[in-house]
């Protein structure tokens, strides 16, 4: 599948996915939908921490060996990353995002997307650091629809 099909297959399911979000948050609050919300990031931290295990065995991880996981499971969802690798930091320049633009599809607004994405980066984080205590992630949330988001992983001395 082309990476413009990925793209629009993701979008067009996170459109579903926002439109259920938001009858959940309607239903129960908009706190109560990000906590549900949240634990959807709890697969992916466990996807990247397994992925580097296989990978790494007993060796230290590296920002080289983080990227090797982060890049083919970014693209298998049709994000459009930019990387910056440096020995104690890999950073994720996200112009375009499947997620971001599917939720807006589904009418949330961008203070809503905004919450969903840190209540679901924080929870990746917190599971990969079960894997790797020394890695730190953050994400900087675009400033518009135009902009970008910034995801970062650090290795911690």
């Amino acid at each position: 599948m082309a990476k413009e099909d990925v793209y629009n297959a993701t979008m067009i399911s996170m459109s579903m996915y926002g439109g259920l979000f938001k009858a959940i948050a309607d239903d129960v609050g908009l706190d109560k939908a990000l906590e549900y919300h949240a634990k959807q990031g709890i697969p992916f931290g466990t996807m990247i921490g397994e992925t580097m295990k296989q990978q790494l065995g007993d060796k230290a991880p590296t920002t080289e060996a983080l990227k090797s996981v982060l890049q083919p499971l970014m693209g298998s969802f049709g994000f459009d990353a930019e990387y910056d690798v440096s020995p104690t930091e890999i950073s994720n320049k996200i112009p375009r995002c499947p997620l971001y633009d599917g939720w807006k599809m589904a009418g949330l607004d961008h203070e809503t997307i905004g919450k969903m994405c840190s209540a679901m980066s924080s929870a990746e984080f917190a599971q990969l650091k079960k894997y790797y205590p020394k890695i730190e992630g953050s994400v900087k949330f675009r400033d518009s629809s135009e902009g970008y988001c910034l995801e970062k992983f650090t290795l911690k001395g």
